[in-house]
């Protein structure tokens, strides 16, 4: 005779339409377009803006607003402003800032889940998050492992990862064609080929299924946090 624990059903259920309402936006997939300037765009004179990592990198000067500042779990002396483990203590960071910036550093976070309600704590109400995390992507922490490379994320995955918000959207980055040549060829294929718009054509080659199953990662905005 068969023994059911729990409700696993529902539960399933519950996953299927959390993933189900993510938006997927392919904008970033079929234009090389950069998604730090559209960042620079939504951010007013008035917010209080957080970049995790510093990660607008060449955009960071370009940021104009009434409070900016940076964060990281290491020191380098002038920088960061905040020297914090997102995954642990933000104490004194509550409902801090209207835009959260946080490219790149979910997957170098050893519990992401943690990482993700603690930049929930210190969003205002109304603020909103700016991210991309990898999915099919090499391993990419230095040698000296001064920060390290842990965890990949697919649609389903952020699906769940931000559960706690109520306005999700993904912007796939490269699809099944372009992505594992960006792996091959590793830097060289984003600084060299992507200039030329190849992967924009290359991608076109497969549909919009096969792409968002096979992309390299994701662009996010995510908003509106559930009380």
């Amino acid at each position: 005779m068969k023994k059911t624990i729990g409700n696993p059903n529902k539960t399933n259920e519950d996953l299927i339409n959390l993933i189900k309402k993510t938006k997927i936006n392919n904008y970033y997939l079929k234009n090389q377009k950069n998604f730090r300037d559209r960042i620079l765009e939504e951010i007013n004179i008035s917010d209080h803006v957080l970049d995790v990592g510093m990660a607008m990198r060449d955009r960071y000067k370009k940021i104009k607003s009434e409070l900016l500042e940076t964060l990281d779990v290491n020191d380098f002396g002038d920088y960061p402003d905040i020297i914090c483990d997102i995954c642990s203590d933000v104490s004194g960071l509550e409902k801090k800032y209207d835009k959260i910036i946080c490219i790149a550093i979910l997957e170098h976070v050893y519990d992401p889940t943690a990482a993700v309600a603690n930049l929930k704590k210190m969003l205002k109400d109304d603020g909103v998050i700016y991210g991309y995390v990898p999915y099919l992507y090499y391993y990419h922490a230095p040698k000296d492992l001064k920060f390290q490379d842990y965890f990949r994320f697919s649609k389903d995955a952020l699906a769940y990862l931000f559960k706690d918000f109520n306005d999700v959207e993904l912007f796939p980055i490269r699809g099944r064609v372009s992505t594992p040549l960006n792996i091959l060829f590793a830097g060289r294929w984003k600084k060299y080929a992507e200039k030329t718009n190849i992967n924009i054509y290359l991608d076109k080659l497969s549909n919009d299924e096969s792409n968002l199953k096979q992309c390299s990662g994701f662009n996010f905005i995510i908003k509106n946090w559930l009380k």
